[in-house]
């Protein structure tokens, strides 16, 4: 006859199901059964049980067993992975571009804060090869003078806010302006805007005079000076159809080779727009009647010290005028005087205002090339000017810093500009710019609506472009420019912030980005800013299964965390998440667990860890793990939680886990859990451990009886019995893989934990009657420990379990069947040892749970059941038949002996 056994071969389960939690105590568990079952014990032998109801049957068959991938039931028994939950992270509250607890050294950090006005701007970099000819600084502010009045009413018409504004300049308000005008252009920051050596023009003398500028009404732009480089003419990001294009074939798309580029260009300007003569008529005209009026508003409002919601306002009409004359981009030829205008606003604090300076600022702003044609290996080729984009890039910044503003970006193409801004910014070349570009696109991103407006726009596939730039320079030269750091620190915190939301999984995949965050694990780990946040990217898109799997089968990915860990083994905050990102990992990869296991210093890393956070934890120091960044997920406890999961999943394989069974170390640490915690008051920490010394014990049919192995019988026989169902099914767990040994089940007999096993077969947990079922095959392979069984009543409580359990768990009903076998194994009378009332009752049972006809052919128990449960539930009642047709025959045989069966 085959030996049956409790011990189950080891599967790891896939989406494992925890036992249920009983909120209630465990003695009310038990008096709901004794109130189920109360009158059928009291009910004459041969009464049927109470049949239960279809939906009862098949509800209990699916709670009962797990369908993995292939249809098959999962083992309940033997080792298992662990389920945790994601460390804690608490909403940012302040928007700052470095956390208060940043590795950085306060000092060395680009600051959060700054004075706008000492920005430097230079509106004609990268305007250099034109051609046109540009008025001085002085013509025009004597223009602008001599024709105040009369462009006035040539242009849109003013803001009804300035109705109380005097039209009529006296000399008074004519001087104040003039004062007001010299002051900027004496200023620092406007030298280069007003330097005249820069702009490459022709003499004064040599150009020809001005056309008659005509007063009836405004030019309408011409299609011609439309297609030169208006902002309708060039495709903005916002053109794109979906983020199904990644940015690199965006960029491709619009992208040459820079000779075919000037080429064409040339080309465009002979061919198909006006000669340059021509275009400095148009806007020569359009200028003087749409846009000089409206800078005369701005700068009487500016001298009549009006709200900044009017300078707002004005400056927004400012930009509709440019937009309407094709005026946006690089062949404007009065962008100082615009840029002057508006740059002097810049020190307000006006939110709106800001940004329309700021929408004017980039949509007038020589347009650079923008990334070029990218072939991985970091090449920009970008036209902008790094303090022009620096000093816009701030300006946003500003306006993003506040949350007030973010309705600023959800109108109007602010967010575009900003957008194609970062995109054109090199991030090796002009780090300072991105720093402060990727910071407001990490402000912004804290918007949830925000996050869907960039995801449409194409804000992953650029910044999975630039950490490409960035780790390609890192591997080629070995190190990046510090500023290089700072930007990447905003970088990642966008991408942190971006992937946090659920339907930025499947792109995080097309687009690449799951291994460009393990490469920058892999060769930025040395810095704690970027560490900090790519660990917190891990943990997010670690918990979606191909993402995760993504990451596992990176090369670099587990190396890196071996060498991450112990370099960030002061900050719990790195820990903890890259232990719960690697627990994940283990969880649903062999290979996984074989690699990791392999990379030299896991084991002793991982060791070393959980023995510095339990010394933490158990000297109280809690002033050790202040950290801002995670109040409750940077406890020494959690990340115990976290390092105990790893080694629980990593020991699934099945040549990891002889192994870590065998370490003294690991075994004596989670020893030290247990004593040191209880379930009630460190319930996940607890639970963790023993579902660890679940699957390490599982390993030690081969290993003789040790004293760590009798040191854990005994705290477990401490922790018996405790008022936590899902604690108790857990530890009695332990007891099952141990009690193969002689020596561990004498510790249980004389720890009275034999009887307490039996009692708890009357509870209505599932689960933690289907483990004590287990144990007890082991002990009733020993006669010593039969007399207890039947003087507790066990052979009447395990036929209960039957009726209660029968037709919804066959596996429970097949180990109740294996603890009767063993139990009258070596009897002369079966009967006898049974009982006679006992004997009848198990018989009626048994033969109806064998009627397989009544039970599958039943339409109202299978009418609505899937084949595949149903075949599940089939394989696992022919397992229950096996064993209980042979303890039938036995018992109607009543043959003199019965072979025992072993404990394994």
């Amino acid at each position: 006859m085959t030996s049956c056994s409790s011990r189950r071969r080891p599967v790891p389960l896939a989406s494992p199901q925890g036992p249920e939690r009983g909120s209630a105590m465990l003695s009310q568990a038990v008096d709901r059964r004794r109130d189920i079952v109360g009158q059928d014990i009291l009910s004459p032998f041969y009464a049927p049980p109470d049949r239960k109801t279809s939906a009862q049957i098949i509800r209990e068959a699916r709670n009962a067993i797990n369908l993995g991938d292939a249809g098959m039931g999962v083992q309940r028994m033997g080792v298992r992975t662990v389920q945790t939950k994601r460390p804690f992270t608490p909403r940012e509250r302040e928007r700052t571009l470095f956390s208060s607890s940043a590795g950085t050294t306060r000092g060395e950090r680009p600051p959060s804060s700054f004075t706008i006005s000492c920005l430097r701007w230079c509106p004609l970099e990268g305007f250099k090869g034109t051609n046109f000819e540009l008025c001085p600084s002085a013509t025009c502010l004597r223009k602008r003078r001599t024709t105040m009045t009369g462009a006035r009413h040539l242009g849109a018409p003013p803001c009804q806010c300035l109705s109380a504004v005097p039209l009529v300049y006296d000399e008074q308000l004519t001087g104040a302006l003039a004062t007001s005008s010299e002051s900027i252009t004496n200023t620092p920051l406007f030298q280069q805007l007003l330097n005249n050596a820069d702009l490459e023009q022709t003499d004064d003398s040599k150009a020809p005079p001005p056309e008659p500028i005509v007063k009836s009404h405004a030019p309408k732009p011409t299609p011609r000076l439309r297609k030169t480089d208006s902002a309708q003419g060039k495709k903005s990001i916002s053109k794109r159809a979906g983020v199904d294009r990644d940015w690199r074939h965006a960029v491709e798309g619009r992208s040459q080779n820079p000779q075919t580029e000037a080429q064409d260009e040339d080309k465009g300007l002979t061919s198909q727009t006006p000669t340059n003569r021509e275009v400095a008529v148009d806007q020569t005209v359009y200028y003087e009647e749409k846009i000089n009026p409206i800078l005369d508003e701005i700068s009487r409002a500016v001298g009549c010290a009006v709200g900044e919601d009017v300078l707002a306002e004005l400056v927004g009409k400012l930009y509709g005028a440019l937009e309407a004359g094709g005026l946006l981009g690089r062949h404007f030829r009065y962008r100082s005087q615009v840029l002057r205008a508006v740059f002097r606003l810049v020190d307000r604090e006006h939110g709106a205002l800001l940004a329309n300076i700021a929408r004017v600022m980039l949509a007038v702003s020589p347009r650079g090339k923008g990334l070029g044609k990218i072939k991985f290996v970091g090449v920009f080729r970008s036209q902008v000017s790094g303090s022009n984009l620096t000093s816009v890039c701030k300006l946003v910044f500003k306006v993003t810093r506040h949350d007030a503003n973010d309705a600023l970006f959800l109108e109007g193409n602010l967010l575009d500009l900003l957008l194609e801004a970062v995109a054109c910014v090199p991030p090796l070349e002009q780090p300072e710019a991105c720093v402060y570009g990727y910071g407001a696109l990490k402000f912004l991103t804290m918007n949830s609506q925000l996050v869907t407006r960039l995801l449409n726009r194409g804000v992953l596939e650029l910044l999975v472009l630039h950490m490409k730039l960035i780790v390609n320079h890192q591997q080629e030269s070995g190190s990046v420019p510090e500023q290089t750091h700072y930007a990447l620190v905003q970088l990642t915190g966008t991408l942190r912030h971006v992937s946090s939301c659920e339907r930025t999984f499947p792109l995080l995949l097309v687009t690449g980005a799951v291994p460009q965050v393990c490469n920058l694990l892999q060769h930025f780990s040395h810095d704690a800013d970027v560490t900090a946040n790519v660990v917190r990217i891990l943990s997010i898109i670690s918990t979606h299964e191909e993402c995760c799997a993504a990451a596992a089968a990176h090369p670099g990915t587990l190396p890196a965390t071996v060498n991450a860990l112990p370099r960030h083994a002061s900050s719990p905050a790195i820990v903890v998440r890259l232990a719960y990102a690697l627990g994940n990992m283990m969880a649903n990869s062999d290979d996984a667990r074989w690699q990791l296991f392999s990379e030299d210093g896991f084991t002793e890393t991982l060791l070393e860890l959980l023995t510095e956070y339990l010394r933490r934890d158990r000297h109280h120091q809690a002033e050790e793990m202040a950290d801002p960044l995670t109040s409750a997920s940077g406890a020494p406890e959690d990340v115990m939680v976290k390092l105990i999961r790893v080694l629980a999943n990593v020991s699934v394989h099945a040549r990891v886990g002889p192994v870590l069974a065998r370490s003294r170390t690991c075994l004596s640490l989670l020893i030290s859990v247990l004593r040191h915690k209880a379930v009630d008051e460190s319930e996940e920490l607890v639970l963790s451990a023993l579902a660890t010394l679940n699957n390490l014990t599982f390993y030690t049919r081969d290993q003789p009886v040790s004293a760590l192995h009798t040191q854990l019988a005994e705290c477990l026989c401490d922790m018996l019995p405790m008022d936590h169902v899902e604690g108790l099914v857990e530890t009695i767990r332990v007891f099952g893989n141990l009690t193969h040994f002689r020596e561990i089940r004498d510790i249980v007999t004389k720890r009275a934990v034999l009887e307490i096993l039996i009692e708890m077969l009357d509870c209505d947990s599932r689960e933690l009657v289907y483990v004590c079922a287990g144990v007890l095959v082991n002990l009733m392979s020993d006669a010593s420990r039969r007399s207890i069984f039947q003087e507790e009543n066990g052979v009447l409580r395990m036929i209960d379990v039957l009726q209660y359990f029968g037709y919804g768990d066959w596996q429970l009903c097949s180990l109740a069947c294996q603890v009767l076998w063993n139990f009258c194994a070596s009897a002369a009378d079966v009967q006898s040892t049974l009982g006679d009332k006992e004997t009848e009752k198990l018989v009626f049972v048994l033969e109806e749970f064998l009627d397989d006809d009544s039970y599958f052919n039943n339409p109202e128990v299978f009418g609505e059941c899937d084949p595949e449960t149903k075949d599940v539930v089939y394989q696992l009642w022919e397992d229950f038949a096996q064993v209980a047709t042979k303890l039938l025959d036995r018992i109607e045989e009543n043959t003199s002996s019965l072979p025992i069966v072993s404990p394994t």
